[in-house]
């Protein structure tokens, strides 16, 4: 599962796994935000 995210400004892809779609998409929503937060909290 592909989750591309945006600030606005710039925009990133994360990658979920697994074998259930509802867990691969959660884990690629979690790490795309993640991501976010930390690029901008620097």
């Amino acid at each position: 599962m592909l989750i591309e995210t945006s600030d606005g400004e710039s925009s990133w892809v994360t990658v979920g796994v697994g074998h259930n779609v509802i867990e691969a998409s959660w884990g690629a929503l979690v790490d795309g935000l993640t991501f976010g937060l930390r690029k901008h909290h620097r």
